[in-house]
């Protein structure tokens, strides 16, 4: 099966750009904060922060906004300076649901949406930046019979092993876009080589679907280890340069109606529009799941 990436892919040539060392820790503890989401308030710049709390951004975003977002932190937009380059997250009050211990019973399995691997050929990619890409379920009163996510299986093309991914869980609000977390840890996971399917039990976090609807997103982490580079062949030249982007490509298939597809980019969301070149210009990339409920 041939893999076409057709959809939000930002080629951007590999040059040496000035770039900035800096670090985000917790406030309290002072413990470094690993795979923070960091963007230039209204620009398509980026960063993650690796497992040290280190990250480099290119110095075009001195002297303007980054805006930190992490989960179980404060979002927080702070002006980025030469004298600044040591940033504190604050650890986010959380509500905490009350447990209640129920009898065994039989478990029950209410499957939401698939996808045919086949019919998967095109994909979301990144290159510089840490966008997010999600898609809306909305809320069914069917739903109380089985309210837990159990599974989500989505499929992903890497040019490496082990590439490392988080998803993302959020409730939507009231303009039916992603609002707040719907879970407050990093769900961290990493995904095989080439074109491969991946299951992530979520049965354990005992996650309720939300009345107002529900995100399911996948976040980039743009970390050393998740760069490859290539070479790209210059447009009407025999000339190629090196490049690179961030592993891995995040499988979806089209449709001619827009598909509950979101992206995060510029720091903020939006939906995913049509794709404007190839063959399938016109029609809409939908991120491919399975989504599986329980109860």
């Amino acid at each position: 099966m041939k893999f076409y990436l057709q959809a939000f892919f930002l080629f951007i040539t590999f040059q040496n750009f000035a770039q900035i060392n800096a670090k985000v820790l917790d406030s309290i503890t002072e413990k470094p904060l690993p795979y923070v989401n960091i963007w230039v308030e209204n620009e398509n710049i980026g960063a993650t922060s690796e497992e040290n709390g280190n990250f480099v951004i290119s110095n075009e975003s001195l002297n303007k906004t980054l805006i930190f977002s992490c989960i179980g932190y404060e979002k927080k937009a702070i002006k980025f300076s030469a004298s600044n380059q040591i940033f504190y997250l604050k650890e986010a009050i959380q509500q905490l649901n009350e447990v209640v211990i129920e009898s065994q019973k039989s478990t029950i399995f209410n499957t939401i949406s698939t996808f045919n691997l086949e019919e998967a050929t095109t994909g979301f990619g990144i290159q510089l930046a840490p966008w997010i890409v999600g898609r809306y379920f909305e809320y069914n009163k069917d739903y109380e019979k089985t309210p837990y996510l159990n599974k989500v299986k989505f499929a992903t093309n890497s040019n490496i092993k082990n590439a490392q991914f988080k998803m993302v869980l959020y409730i939507a609000d009231e303009n039916g876009a992603p609002g707040e977390y719907l879970y407050n840890e990093d769900i961290i996971f990493s995904v095989p080589k080439g074109l491969k399917e991946t299951t992530i039990d979520l049965s354990k976090y005992k996650i309720i679907f939300p009345e107002n609807g529900l995100f399911i997103a996948f976040e980039w982490l743009t970390i050393e280890s998740n760069k490859y580079k290539y070479k790209l062949k210059e447009f009407n030249s025999n000339s190629y340069k090196t490049t690179y982007r961030y592993e891995p490509i995040l499988s979806g298939f089209t449709t001619q109606t827009y598909g509950n597809t979101w992206l995060y980019m510029n720091a903020k969301w939006a939906k995913s529009p049509a794709l404007s070149i190839g063959k399938d210009k016109g029609s809409f990339t939908t991120l491919a799941l399975e989504t599986i409920l329980s109860n």
